[in-house]
């Protein structure tokens, strides 16, 4: 059942887009002889199918017998028929098999050979039957979208229920890295943001610093679809890269918004005068980097098909999120402090009432 199909996966496979060279773990089956024991005949016999296996796999396959030696080397000495007594089904059923009073019976008394075809290798895992049906994917193609034409044309076939079918491979490789590294961006996040929370000693400018991350993401996803990129391992490396570097516009910005406050200036002359000021550093940073990831995002060299998508995603993401940063950041920024100025203003209001 499993190879009829493994057999129409791997046809199906080959007419999807992108896939290439659809092989079958399993090879073609091959004849053999076996011995289908009589339990009852046996137990008549004073026999049991151990003892009953063991003599004829003697007989066939031989039994180490001795050791000879010579100059040092030691040969095994195998005792079995000789060929033109085990070649046949007749001569399969003469075997003799002794039981434990000596008596001789044949395994034609005690069972039935038969001629089956059956696979070279049994292929398990967790104990279960597996048959690997492996495709290619071709230069210029996704994965992605190899994986999904797959599962589309799996969808369509009338699969036996008790055949279970799993995705793995590179696939599987590429999904527990998205994982992997999702889990790890998550991690990055918390962490930066604690590590500005004990800076400037609060939670709402950290949170004001990291608005920007959500437009870098979407940078990411603009220019991954404008140029035609794949999101892979590598861009989503970049992507978590990006958590770092984005920041930073932010910190500026808003640490310098913080001391034009602290000398005494109003919330919004604070937030104009910083980002005047802080206007050329930001601009001077990010195109440093955005510069530096170009030859990376534009490389025609060997393996170059790797690193495009990290330089794509790095350049996109900062551009997009410093052109955010400079009007959303100083905006948010004005309306959390407004929000605080007008909360301190009522509460000192109610105490002076009281």
């Amino acid at each position: 059942m499993t190879d009829s199909v493994a057999n129409n996966i791997a046809r199906m496979m080959t007419t999807v887009k992108g896939c290439t060279n659809a092989t079958i773990s399993r090879s073609d089956y091959i004849p053999e002889y076996q011995v289908d024991f009589d339990r009852e005949k046996l137990a008549i016999n004073g026999l049991n199918v151990a003892t009953a296996s063991s003599y004829l796999r003697n007989r066939i396959n031989g039994t180490t017998a001795s050791y000879y030696r010579e100059d040092g080397d030691e040969y095994d000495i195998i005792v079995r028929y000789a060929p033109e007594f085990r070649q046949s089904v007749e001569d399969l059923e003469n075997i003799m098999v002794y039981n434990a009073q000596g008596e001789g019976i044949r395994i034609r008394d005690l069972g039935k050979v038969v001629e089956r075809m059956t696979p070279p290798t049994i292929e398990r895992k967790d104990r279960e039957r597996v048959v690997t049906v492996s495709g290619v994917v071709g230069a210029g193609a996704v994965l992605g979208d190899v994986v999904k034409g797959v599962q589309a044309g799996i969808a369509q076939m009338d699969i036996p229920s008790d055949v279970s079918l799993v995705i793995g491979g590179a696939f599987e490789d590429q999904q527990d890295t998205f994982k992997d590294l999702f889990t790890l961006m998550l991690l990055i996040i918390i962490l930066v943001f604690i590590v500005l929370a004990a800076q400037f000693e609060s939670l709402v400018d950290p949170f004001i610093i990291m608005f920007s991350l959500p437009f870098a993401f979407t940078g990411v996803f603009i220019g991954l679809a404008v140029t035609g990129t794949p999101l892979g391992v590598m861009a989503l490396i970049g992507v978590v890269m990006l958590v770092g570097i984005v920041v930073k516009n932010g910190i500026v910005l808003i640490d310098y918004t913080i001391l034009n406050r602290e000398r005494g200036k109003s919330v919004t002359n604070a937030v104009i005068h910083a980002g005047r000021s802080r206007l050329r550093p930001v601009l001077m940073t990010t195109l440093t980097t955005v510069f530096g990831m170009i030859p990376m995002a534009i490389g025609t060299g060997e393996g170059s098909e790797m690193w495009r998508s990290m330089g794509m995603t790095v350049a996109w993401g900062l551009s997009f999120s410093t052109l955010i940063t400079l009007v959303i950041v100083p905006v948010v920024y004005c309306i959390f402090a407004g929000n605080g100025i007008k909360r301190r203003r009522h509460k000192m209001a109610i105490t002076y009432s009281d």
